[in-house]
């Protein structure tokens, strides 16, 4: 299904779903911090800042501040990259993207942050690019 070259249709989103609940429950097995980490990330990472994301519908700070990174960096990282089913973004749109979603999508704090490190994400960006194409 990831690379499917066209849109999910509804039974195959429902199981794609699934994958913040079971990265969750395979990483919070591990007695690691760092994986249990990676669980809050994987678990909450579509979570959206109004409430309307999921698994749980969590809003606001009530979603874990891996939560809300890793949503930014997950959105972030998808639109800039290439996909089967479409052309990376030029930074701008993906930058536009970022502010008609703050408040919404993400919190407005970590969406403020990435627009004043703009360099900096680009330098990550460079140092570790995208190997799936």
């Amino acid at each position: 299904m990831l690379h499917k070259p066209s849109k999910l249709d509804e039974e195959e989103w429902a199981v794609m779903r699934q994958h913040a609940e079971i990265g969750q429950d395979l990483l919070s097995q591990s007695k690691r911090e760092i994986l249990q980490a990676a669980a809050v990330l994987a678990g909450q990472h579509h979570e959206k800042w109004d409430g309307s994301g999921y698994p749980l519908g969590l809003q606001g700070e009530q979603i874990h501040i891996y939560g809300r990174i890793g949503a930014v960096a997950d959105v972030f990282d998808a639109l800039a990259s290439l996909r089967s089913y479409k052309a990376p973004w030029p930074l701008e749109a993906i930058l536009d993207y970022l502010r008609q979603q703050r408040g919404r999508h993400f919190d407005p704090a970590i969406v403020d942050w990435v627009l004043d490190n703009v360099d900096t994400m680009g330098t990550v960006a460079r140092e570790f690019p995208d190997t799936r194409a």
